[in-house]
């Protein structure tokens, strides 16, 4: 005797017509989808139907026959250790194909392998062209014509220098500009991750799994990986009514390499149906008046308000954008506004993210535009521990800075002294308007050690303000250099700064490559001074004479140390020498920096991309659709159905051979 009623297996066989069919419908979806960006194979759940339990009269002849197959559902083929894997590879292909991006755009500015006339570059040869002029004028002293022509190779230079800095800034606000495009990029996949969320979540309570809008959110996942390292986790929330749907938690990856757990670099950026957005960082303004070592109150009000008023209320201070462009991410809230409360009932708060707490391609553009290298101050060092290391934009701005405000120097100092005689002595006296000098009596500066009569000493043109005996600078007044006393005893000074900080002025102070111009007063004419040297039986100096020429060309040549300090008197490795060399091999040297950093960039890129494709191809052998594997599901799905009707016509000629033909 069987379980099973005489129609049950009219039941059976409507059940397998319906499982075949859906499963062509759903290998059908399949091979429509293979094409579709983020698809994720989908696969029938089955599983038999059999009714348990025993009647109270069951026979011990009885063969209990299950009563079909149903449809329990659809899954998605996924493998979520290698989506993890995936998004961590991600992470490292975002962090250095943004860098070398930004690398790539200085390059284009500071390259310039076949540049110029003869593709022997631009600043170099013009270094070059100013040198070769100042040979000239060397072989022709007492002619205004050569020292015309060095002053044009020099204003060349300056031009040059000057584009090259506009560049690098130009450079700079786009970077900034995508940076900040990228920000709002963020905040759009976080708010559509957010609603997704909140639509998956609605379909589950009432019984819609939703694949296809997992797959949207799969791949806005993806892209937010490339932007940040991610932790992503599946949890279940409980809805009430013994019901629980997912729910899916997004945090930052704990990317601060500073070892502690449960800082601000694991915040939450999405926690089911609340998200975060993100933004820089608001500083407050500070009162310099203020003493920020005694408390905060009336008498000491820290802040400054909008108005420049001072004010002890951190709500009414005037805020500003962080110069180093940290980052806060906002309180979770839902679509409607509302902010996220935990348990016991608190609110979400907003969370100032530390320097390092994030890696991908926002990081390394925060490193483009605010790296400074060995320009790195205290501060910096204080925020990142990397940050002498790492080079930015500002690194290359300041680099170039650097090379402008040393040769600007360099050249004003050779441009500008005190006349001194054969010996080196410097000479006591005066100069009229036509340059002849009149010498005192006596022409030298000496001083006589007053514990030593027989000890003298006649200031000489190397002298140093540090290696004078301590008894002559006593004799030396309030001075504090040799400068400085011959300035106001009567040395004979000659020349003028050749460069400037502006073209219409003399100021020598805060030269940078953007502003160093020729100098005022060499635009009005001749000012490169031919000697300082005045022979003992000369009230002129010889117009034939070049010996101060010829020590401008040597400094082309002399290799000098280039400090931080020059330019970042607050960098922390200020009288640190990061390159010794001449003009042209610092300029060299910077391209060469750039381009090792670039190589180093680079190789990293290959080898996290090729990662990453290669993760890629295991997820797609789990996830993508495979022509070959639907193919066979179609022919089980197909013989399947043909199996279901013949056993449906089986069941009704039997039937109906049971029903009209017994007994006739």
């Amino acid at each position: 005797m069987g379980s099973i009623g005489t129609f049950g297996s009219f039941t059976q066989a409507r059940l397998a017509i319906y499982a075949a069919h859906k499963g062509l419908s759903v290998t059908g979806n399949n091979i429509a989808n293979v094409n579709t960006t983020g698809y994720t194979r989908q696969r029938l759940e089955q599983s038999s139907f059999g009714a348990s339990g025993a009647d109270r009269y069951y026979s011990s002849f009885d063969s209990r026959v299950g009563n079909g197959v149903l449809c329990t559902g659809l899954t998605q083929l996924r493998d979520p250790y290698l989506d993890i894997r995936y998004r961590g590879e991600m992470a490292n292909v975002g962090s250095m194909d943004a860098k070398l991006g930004g690398l790539e755009n200085i390059q284009a500015v500071l390259d310039e392998v076949g540049k110029g006339d003869d593709a022997f570059g631009i600043i170099e040869a013009q270094l070059s062209d100013m040198v070769a002029k100042l040979r000239q004028l060397s072989d022709q002293t007492g002619h205004s014509l050569y020292d015309i022509q060095v002053r044009a190779s020099a204003d060349t230079l300056t031009k040059q220098l000057n584009a090259y800095a506009s560049r690098l800034q130009e450079v700079y606000k786009n970077n900034m500009a995508s940076y900040q495009q990228d920000v709002s990029k963020v905040n759009g996949i976080l708010t559509n991750i957010r609603d997704l969320n909140a639509t998956i979540r609605k379909n589950e309570i009432h019984g819609d799994n939703s694949l296809e809008l997992r797959d949207e959110r799969n791949v806005l996942i993806d892209q937010l990986s490339q932007y940040m390292k991610v932790d992503v986790t599946y949890t279940t929330e409980d809805i009430g009514g013994g019901q629980w749907v997912e729910k899916l938690v997004i945090k930052l990856g704990d990317a601060n390499p500073d070892g502690k757990a449960g800082g601000t670099d694991t915040t939450t950026l999405i926690d089911g149906v609340y998200g975060a957005q993100l933004s820089t960082t608001q500083l407050l303004t500070m009162n310099p008046a203020a003493d920020l070592n005694q408390p905060n109150g009336p008498t000491n009000q820290w802040y400054l308000d909008a108005k420049g008023n001072a004010t002890e209320k951190e709500e009414d201070a005037a805020k500003y954008d962080d110069p180093n462009l940290g980052l806060t991410v906002s309180a979770l809230t839902d679509r409607k506004g509302a902010v996220m409360k935990d348990k016991d009932g608190k609110e979400s708060k907003a969370v100032d993210l530390a320097d390092n707490d994030l890696y991908g391609a926002l990081q390394s553009q925060r490193e483009l535009l605010t790296r400074s290298g060995e320009f790195s101050t205290q501060e910096d060092i204080d925020r990142d521990p990397n940050a002498a290391s790492q080079r930015g934009i500002p690194y290359y701005q300041k680099s170039l800075d650097l090379l402008a405000r040393q040769f600007a120097q360099t050249l004003n100092d050779a441009n500008q002294g005190y006349v001194y005689d054969e010996k080196g002595n410097y000479v006591k006296g005066t100069m009229d308007a036509d340059g002849k000098i009149t010498r005192d009596n006596p022409s030298s500066f000496t001083f006589v050690n007053p514990q030593n009569n027989a000890e003298t000493h006649t200031l000489n043109r190397n002298d140093t303000w540090d290696k004078l005996p301590d008894w002559a600078k006593k004799q030396m007044g309030g001075a504090n250099s040799v400068e400085d006393y011959l300035k106001g005893n009567k040395g004979i000074s000659m020349g003028a700064p050749l460069f400037s900080n502006r073209g219409d002025r003399n100021d020598t102070d805060g030269i940078t490559a953007a502003n160093i111009s020729i100098s005022a007063k060499w635009a009005e004419g001749p000012q490169i001074v031919r000697s300082f040297q005045l022979p003992s039986a000369m009230d002129k100096i010889p117009s034939t004479e070049s010996s101060n020429i010829d020590h401008m060309i040597y400094l082309f040549e002399k290799k000098q140390d280039y400090k931080p300090g020059t330019i970042q008197d607050d960098a922390k490795g200020k009288d640190v020498t990061m390159f010794t060399g001449s003009f042209q091999e610092m300029w060299s040297n910077i391209g060469s920096v750039l381009g090792n950093d670039m190589k180093v960039t680079s190789t990293l890129l290959d080898a996290y991309y090729a990662s990453s494709v290669s993760l890629d191809t295991s997820r797609d052998s789990v996830s993508s659709v495979d022509f070959n594997d639907e193919a066979m599901n179609l022919m089980q799905y197909s013989k399947s159905y043909s199996a279901a009707c013949r056993l449906m016509t089986t069941i009704d000629s039997v039937l109906d051979k049971l029903i009209n033909g017994t007994g006739a």
